[in-house]
């Protein structure tokens, strides 16, 4: 009986170590993989009950094929919508160089996959047959989205996803009248153009692979006792010994509305990250000086 029991021991502990090997190589694959983030679309479409709700159901839907298809390490969306808010870049698809360039920079993402709806449009025909009665619905859609290289600013790839849905039964008939927005009906109707968009996205995944990791920037948003606290942890991939350049705004360039065009910066610092949490990490002050407000940039 000792005997049996020592070997179902045996085992488990064997199965154990075999699970966390596991676990170690899967999560260094997932870190090897290049950082996509998914902004909202532009609903340049004709169709405008759901209004923008349109652009994020396609957003939110094509995060999740990306994330399934294995090949991306895909930025969530809620980490997304709370960086651009911080930041003031707002939701939309609209994306240029400079903007690319910080988002890339705020969330180490290599990628920013923005886009638009070209085409949208539901068609319902009903009809009766004594007491029989049904619905039928057609949902046509036509997206447009482009992956725009956070370093350069160049845009790597163009593609168009072209998809058609049919219900029946009447399960689809309140959203053909009415203005209520239903993001699960509007997704269902923007999945088969999703999926050719990612399709074609995924068969080209390999020339992306080369794509420079891009070091997260974040902020100094605390101190005490001499560390220094700044909002980027482990969802950022920060690590303990990584060192930060504190980066310190000295001077700004409006136009003549008063909106910033471009900050201009000086290095005052430089930080050593001494403990990782989830979402901040804990620093040490290397040279210079460093202050709540400062931001802060990898510096090797």
């Amino acid at each position: 009986m000792r005997g049996q029991r020592f070997s179902i021991i045996i085992i488990c502990l064997v199965a154990a170590f075999a699970w966390q090997g596991f676990s170690v190589a899967d999560a260094q694959a997932q870190g090897d993989k290049v950082r996509v983030a998914v902004l909202n679309f532009e609903n340049n479409s004709t169709w405008g009950y759901w209004g923008d709700n349109l652009g994020a159901a396609a957003a939110d839907e094509l995060t999740t094929q990306l994330f399934r298809s294995g090949e991306f390490s895909v930025i969530e969306r809620a980490q997304l919508a709370t960086i651009l808010a911080e930041q003031d870049l707002g939701a939309s698809g609209a994306v240029n160089p400079s903007t690319a360039a910080q988002l890339g920079q705020l969330l180490g993402a290599q990628l920013v996959l923005t886009g638009s709806i070209t085409q949208f449009s539901i068609e319902r025909q009903s009809g009766r047959f004594g007491r029989l009665g049904g619905s039928y619905s057609r949902a046509e859609s036509i997206v447009d989205v482009r992956l725009v290289n956070t370093t350069t600013g160049e845009i790597m790839l163009a593609e168009e996803g072209e998809g058609n849905k049919r219900f029946g039964g009447g399960s689809f008939g309140s959203a053909g009248a009415e203005r209520d927005f239903d993001v699960g009906l509007a997704q269902e109707s923007l999945r088969p153009a999703i999926e050719q968009v990612v399709e074609k996205i995924v068969a080209q995944a390999d020339q992306f692979a080369a794509l420079k990791p891009v070091a997260p920037a974040g902020e100094i948003v605390g101190s005490r006792n001499g560390s220094f606290y700044i909002n980027r942890g482990q969802n950022a991939g920060v690590q303990v010994g990584q060192r930060y350049a504190v980066m310190r705004v000295v001077d700004e360039i409006t136009d003549a509305s008063g909106n910033v065009l471009d900050r201009i910066t000086d290095q005052v610092g430089e930080l050593e990250v001494t403990q990782v949490l989830s979402q901040s990490a804990v620093c040490s002050l290397v040279s210079g000086e460093a202050a709540e407000g400062d931001q802060v940039q990898s510096g090797g």
